[in-house]
């Protein structure tokens, strides 16, 4: 998803096309994941394994104060220099969707993981804890295939409090005025999940206005009213993309490296410890569905390739696990449900101004560290070799074989 909004002239320029925007967005975020820092508050009675689970993990890892308010939200994150009365005139935010159920494919792997448990773990030795007892006799896969990756109940609330949360940071542009008028403008895939997200966001600004700060409040008379527009030309390019369809979703060799660390040492031992841990024998453990891979893709409220860029990136083979054991680089942490990317540009006396907030938290561009917010100007000069040397259309035509390199990770 994303939401646009200008109020004077001091709007982005210069961008040739929607796509070149975005391909900005991917490019500005690839250069700063790695020097985001992960420092968290302990919160009680959540699992140590809750923070690991790359691109499914909830947003409340992120930002673990939610837990105790959903709708708290911090000014002070917005640090335009304080001399020269600075105010945001236009927010950019790329967003993904919320909370899901898993996909089809994964729901039928669950079911058949039940059903495995269920009937062979009582055959193997080790299969006598009461936790283990629980979920052989007790568990239900409860996953229905009608569920296939549709937004769930916590996945509207995360959009919906994140709105009101951005409602209360930026007031003069997310106003009850702004959003009646439709001076905000809205964009999503047609994803259902996509779709449902930007609704519940919509849902959150309405609410806001309202005054209606409780997830349990209803509705006043009327219905939400929802503005936004499916643009896949736009939101999913990749699918239009020659180079990606062809180099990397036809191409069978395209995640080779993932191929074989999933048949690997390391992921055997895994799969070992997994089947004595719930009394299967091992040979019933075997590696699921190896051609699956290929065909993933992140589906996202943001441009997809975002996501499936950082959340999936293939570490060759021999790379001993115990030395990324301690890394910072955690998808965990950088695109969970409902990640956000924003960017404000301020009116300030010396000339515009552009922040970046990853998740809700200021980020300085590198290359620029001197200043949270820098002048629009030198923004643009020091990222024009991305900016404008980058053809997005004569990228996605591809490279006949031979004249290039290798790319396909």
């Amino acid at each position: 998803m994303i939401f646009t909004l200008c109020l004077d002239s001091c709007c982005l320029r210069g961008q040739r096309s929607h796509v070149s925007r975005v391909s900005c967005f991917v490019v500005l975020l690839g250069l700063l994941v790695p020097r985001l820092s992960f420092a968290s508050l302990s919160v009680p009675d959540i699992p140590h394994i809750a923070g690991y689970f790359g691109t499914k993990t909830r947003y409340e890892e992120v930002k673990p104060h939610l837990l105790r308010d959903p709708l708290s939200a911090d000014p002070s994150v917005l640090r335009p220099p304080p001399a020269e009365h600075c105010s945001p005139v236009h927010l950019t935010a790329v967003i993904r969707h919320g909370s899901r159920y898993p996909t089809l494919k994964n729901i039928r792997r669950i079911r058949k993981l039940s059903e495995l448990v269920r009937t062979e773990a009582s055959r193997a030795s080790g299969g006598s804890e009461s936790w283990l007892q629980e979920i052989r006799n007790r568990w239900e896969a409860w996953y229905t295939e009608d569920m296939d990756g549709q937004l769930v109940m916590k996945g509207r609330d995360d959009l919906r409090q994140l709105a009101s949360r951005l409602a209360s940071v930026f007031p003069s542009l997310l106003s009850e005025e702004n959003v009646r008028k439709r001076r905000v403008r809205f964009l999503t895939s047609s994803k259902h999940r996509c779709v449902s997200s930007v609704e519940a966001f919509q849902e959150g600004l309405q609410r806001e206005s309202l005054g209606l700060t409780s997830d349990l409040c209803v509705w006043a008379d009327a219905e939400p009213e929802y503005s936004h527009e499916v643009d896949d030309e736009l939101m999913r390019f990749f699918d239009r993309c020659r180079g990606y369809v062809d180099g990397v979703e036809n191409n069978r060799t395209a995640l080779l490296e993932v191929e074989k660390f999933k048949h690997g040492e390391e992921m055997e031992g895994v799969r070992r410890r997994m089947a004595d841990r719930l009394g299967l024998p091992h040979h019933r453990l075997t590696p699921a569905f190896p051609n699956s891979v290929p065909k993933q893709r992140s589906q996202t409220a943001f441009p997809n390739s975002v996501p499936k860029q950082r959340s999936q990136t293939a570490f060759p083979n021999e790379v001993s696990l115990w030395r990324l054991a301690g890394r910072r680089f955690r998808t965990s942490l950088i695109v969970p449900y409902a990640a956000n990317l924003l960017f404000v540009l301020y009116d300030c006396q010396r000339g515009p101004r552009l922040q970046l907030l990853v998740n809700e938290s200021p980020v300085r561009f590198p290359g620029l560290e001197a200043e949270d917010a820098p002048l629009y100007r030198d923004v643009r000069a020091t990222y024009r070799h991305l900016l404008d040397g980058c053809d997005f259309h004569r990228e996605c035509e591809g490279r006949a074989v031979g004249r290039a390199p290798n790319t396909e990770l």
